[in-house]
């Protein structure tokens, strides 16, 4: 399994004092650092109040070493993710002023630290991330392809990826990379709603309602999805319906409204399956 970390390698590749830094909890610390649905840090067990954050390279400095294979990376890497328009010369500055006020707002002189090559969040502790926690669990569900396996992993997804980031290109691609994640546990769960209600435009999805109302006997509701699937293809797209909708419509015209219909196909899996880990 790729390490959650690798989805940051698409930083491009391109110094450590530390300053008074503020109260200092104990040596061994308890941390965790929430990414999924909004950036959130707990250091043995007290929520870091959002005031901590106001500087807002401090806040980047230590969300992108959280998404770093180890929580450690070169430190032009970090340079070139924070501080695109500069050279190295004129970026170290900058990030050591990040780096002061990350381990103020921490409380905690270790939390980051810096040498001449490489910057690390808490090298010596534990650290709890979400994001990883999710993958963990995402990539073992999809390798167990169970619906219960699925629902689990899916339970640990709160939301996008640093919603507040939305525009960083740091944060893109590791963003997609547990995205994509979640939309493959939501097929696999079969949770058809769920995934129409982050794509409209989702073909199995929509056949495989269609499909579960029909086997249900609802004939009405099996036609109400279909035609929202033509609608959604139409006006998104600009498709018309597939040879598979197709005759999935004429079997339900064609069975007796008050008689159910049994399954004779499976719902139609994702057209290829999604690379876990990739990036």
């Amino acid at each position: 399994m790729a390490a959650y970390g690798s989805v940051v390698e698409g930083v491009r590749h391109a110094a450590g004092s530390a300053s008074s830094p503020g109260p200092r909890v104990a040596a061994s610390a308890r941390v965790e650092v929430r990414l999924l649905g909004g950036f959130q840090v707990r250091v043995d067990g007290r929520t870091l109040p959002p005031r901590h954050w106001s500087r807002r390279h401090s806040a980047a400095l230590v969300k992108l070493l959280a998404l770093a294979p180890g929580r450690s990376l070169h430190r032009e890497q970090v340079i070139d993710a924070l501080w695109p328009e500069l050279g190295i010369d004129h970026a170290a500055p900058r990030l050591h002023k990040a780096a002061h006020y990350a381990r103020k707002a921490l409380g905690h002189r270790d939390a980051v630290v810096l040498n001449a090559e490489t910057v690390r969040l808490y090298p010596d502790d534990d650290v709890d991330i979400d994001g990883a926690r999710f993958q963990q669990s995402a990539v073992s569900a999809i390798a167990d392809g169970g619906v219960a396996a699925a629902k689990a992993a899916l339970a640990l997804y709160e939301g996008e990826l640093l919603p507040e980031d939305l525009y960083e290109p740091w944060a893109e691609q590791p963003r997609l990379h547990l995205s994509r994640l979640h939309t493959e546990l939501l097929h696999q769960a079969q949770d058809w709603h769920q995934v129409l209600a982050a794509d409209s435009t989702n073909e199995p999805a929509h056949l495989a309602l269609a499909q579960r109302y029909l086997e249900r006997g609802d004939r009405p509701a099996a036609l109400r999805q279909l035609d929202w699937l033509d609608r959604v293809m139409h006006h998104e797209l600009g498709l018309g319906p597939s040879q598979r909708a197709l005759e999935l419509r004429q079997r339900i015209e064609t069975v007796a409204p008050d008689r159910p219909c049994c399954r004779d196909t499976a719902p139609e899996p994702l057209s290829a399956r999604l690379t876990v880990g990739a990036g």
